[in-house]
């Protein structure tokens, strides 16, 4: 029986796909995301425009790909940085070191203008960002664990379902990153946000 060789169109379809993703991810890097255009793209990978968008519908959902698989990566970092925090430490600190990492990478990786941008498609909805906004995200998860982690070990307490109790934490990053991208230049977001996780610690914290 002979072997079937692997269709000439679609090997090229997908090594197209990849290439664009690759310049973009490396320009919007570069750049911020409103900075590049699909042009910018499609002259460097050396394609008409019209090929782009056999690819993908739109920029946003270039970006749409590109933020999901950034946030995959980042929740994978996240998890390797808590898990090389001592074993002992309290699950107080372990919550304000998490923040300071979060806040690092926001400010750091991803930046301001980007931010924004991000915040624009979830509010839109024009593109499926549900990699980005889901309670199944991996940081929920990591924040679950540790908030699980210190109430097992009589450090924290809490009236809410843990799935609740985190929900909380997480939506205090986003609020504050939210005022970060308004209020920007004047407002240091890793210091806010690390102050604002700390009221929650107190609120549930055993004293």
């Amino acid at each position: 029986m002979r072997e079937k060789k692997p269709d000439k169109r679609k090997v090229q379809g997908a090594e197209t796909k990849k290439k664009l993703y690759e310049i973009a991810e490396r320009l919007f890097t570069e750049r911020n995301f409103s900075d590049v255009n699909v042009e910018d793209i499609t002259d460097e990978a050396g394609i008409t425009k019209g090929a782009f968008y056999v690819h993908f519908e739109s920029k946003d959902a270039l970006i749409a790909i590109l933020i999901a698989d950034h946030a995959a990566k980042a929740d994978a970092d996240y998890k390797t940085f808590v898990e090389a925090l001592p074993n002992d430490m309290p699950a107080s600190e372990v919550l304000l070191a998490l923040t300071q990492k979060i806040a690092d990478e926001l400010m750091d990786t991803i930046g301001c203008e980007n931010m924004k941008k991000i915040y624009q498609m979830l509010l839109a909805g024009t593109v499926d960002t549900e990699a980005v906004k889901g309670y199944s995200r991996e940081l929920y998860t990591l924040f679950h664990g540790v908030l699980e982690k210190g109430i097992r070990r009589g450090e924290l307490t809490s009236s809410l379902p843990l799935e609740e109790l985190s929900r909380h934490f997480v939506m205090a990053i986003r609020g504050v990153s939210y005022e970060w991208c308004v209020r920007y230049p004047d407002f240091d977001l890793k210091e806010q946000a690390i102050e604002h996780i700390r009221l929650l610690i107190e609120g549930i914290q055993i004293k």
